[in-house]
């Protein structure tokens, strides 16, 4: 019997034993699998133009920017929060009704003030009404500053964009704003807006939460004045027409005056170049002659005669005859030909 119950209690041993070890080994792979399931927490997937926030302890450690599998900290060490930052987003403004006053109108006249006032109806600088309405294309900036420095970022921004186009538009005149100045208001605004939301991120120290990229305007005079001013907007059309083409004008005009006058200066060079060449020429035949009549002055003399009669009268008939001759008679023709007669030669 005795070697049976030890035999009993090496087999209740044996099978505790076992027991044992497959009880560890449940904990151990237990461990494991709560071990990486809190780990798992910590990997997360950007998609194209997001970012990451991370925490750590609940203060900012980092931004992750890289697109992909990313891992941190499981929770509570570190948590992320994704932005998408790449995402063009858009918002209009214009034609939305709002109240004179809060709560209800005190009387009939009030009322209908309130439901004609709207929000695009801006006051000019020359104490005109313009209906102003916009749209701000926009994207995310800062992840950080738009996820945790403002507690509605889209209606900060949306605050922001009106106070800046208010501000701008405020400073103009109504013609400015509806035909002149567009452009600039639109600048303007945009560097005023800029400024308004990196002011509000200043105390966090980080870039500002929103990156602005255009704002697009659109105003048009209150219904009671457009058609008048639409016929302000066409007569100023009209007269930036009519100088652009009057400065056209204007330029062919100088251009041809420029060719005239480059034309005439060539053909007075031209004069003077063949007037000077043909006085040196002149200047050369005469110190020709001159040696010429230094050498024979009374043959140079008679020379010269006779070639200045023959440029006097070139078409008259002429006879060289001797001095002193007499019995002079006309020459006869004889035979088609005329000869001379008594001393001439």
């Amino acid at each position: 019997m005795a070697k049976k119950d030890g035999k009993k209690d090496a087999a209740t041993e044996a099978g505790r034993g076992v027991t044992g070890r497959i009880l560890n080994y449940l904990v151990l792979f237990a461990s494991i699998g709560v071990l990486g399931a809190w780990a798992w927490q910590g990997v997360y997937n950007l998609k194209p133009g997001e970012a990451a926030v991370i925490l750590r302890f609940g203060a900012f450690d980092r931004i992750q920017l890289t697109e992909g599998l990313a891992f941190h900290l499981p929770p509570p060490l570190e948590s992320h929060h994704v932005v998408n930052t790449g995402q063009e987003r858009s918002e209009s403004f214009g034609a939305r009704q709002t109240r004179t006053t809060e709560g209800t109108p005190a009387d009939a006249e009030e009322a209908e003030i309130s439901r004609k006032i709207e929000r695009d109806a801006i006051q000019t600088a020359d104490n005109n009404i313009v209906n102003v309405s916009y749209e701000l294309q926009y994207k995310v900036g800062d992840a950080y500053a738009f996820r945790f420095s403002m507690a509605d970022p889209a209606a900060i921004l949306h605050d922001a964009t009106e106070a800046a186009m208010r501000s701008v538009v405020g400073k103009r005149t109504i013609d400015a704003v509806l035909s002149q100045d567009r452009s600039a208001i639109q600048s303007e605004a945009q560097e005023v807006l800029e400024g308004l939301l990196l002011s509000y991120v200043q105390e966090v120290g980080h870039e500002s939460a929103f990156k602005v990229g255009r704002i697009n305007l659109k105003g048009q005079a209150p219904d009671e004045v457009r058609e008048a001013f639409a016929d302000v907007v066409s007569a100023g059309q009209d007269e930036k027409r009519s100088s652009l083409q009057a400065t056209g004008d204007a330029r062919e005009i100088m251009q041809v005056a420029q060719s005239e006058a480059a034309e005439l200066r060539e053909q007075a060079a031209a004069f003077k170049r063949s007037r000077i060449i043909e006085a040196k020429g002149e200047a050369t035949r005469f110190e020709a002659l001159l040696v010429e009549y230094r050498l024979a002055p009374e043959v140079t003399r008679q020379r010269l005669y006779l070639e200045t009669m023959e440029e006097i009268f070139p078409d008259v008939e002429k006879m060289v005859v001797e001095p002193n001759t007499v019995n002079m008679l006309p020459m006869l023709p004889l035979g088609g030909q005329a000869a001379p007669v008594g001393g001439a030669r």
